[in-house]
């Protein structure tokens, strides 16, 4: 009796279909949302805070970030492990360059901004940003 319900059991899982479903994950979803950032210019000697908003752009390691330096300009990241470069680009006549690094729920900037309108000498900031 033992046998035909061993058999009986081994028919009924070898009759199952087993699908295995792959979580997906994106690695930017650990730095997408709502930031406030503090902001010390190196080069004025001063302290702003804002919002920073950042979500996931259009391209595998893409980021947008709006609101950068609190002049409403929308910048584009790239996210490689813990990592987020902004490569040079110019933005409503500003020309931006920096890196961040996250640690934990953490942005550390390091960036530099020019505004391309007004001979102001360039501006060297250094920023964190927490998530709200």
């Amino acid at each position: 009796m033992k046998t035909i319900g061993f058999v009986l059991v081994a028919l009924v899982l070898a009759s199952c279909e087993l699908t295995l479903i792959d979580p997906v994950f994106d690695d930017r979803d650990r730095i997408t949302g709502t930031y406030h950032l503090e902001e010390y210019s190196q080069t004025y000697n001063d302290f702003v805070q804002y919002s920073l908003f950042v979500y996931r752009g259009t391209g595998r390691h893409e980021v947008r970030l709006e609101n950068f330096y609190n002049a409403n300009l929308v910048v584009w990241g790239e996210l490689r492990g813990d990592k987020l470069y902004i490569h040079r680009q110019v933005v409503n006549g500003y020309e931006v360059e920096g890196v961040a690094t996250l640690y934990y729920q953490t942005l550390e900037f390091t960036y530099r901004v020019r505004d391309l309108y007004t001979n102001r000498p360039t501006d060297f900031c250094e920023a964190r940003a927490w998530v709200r």
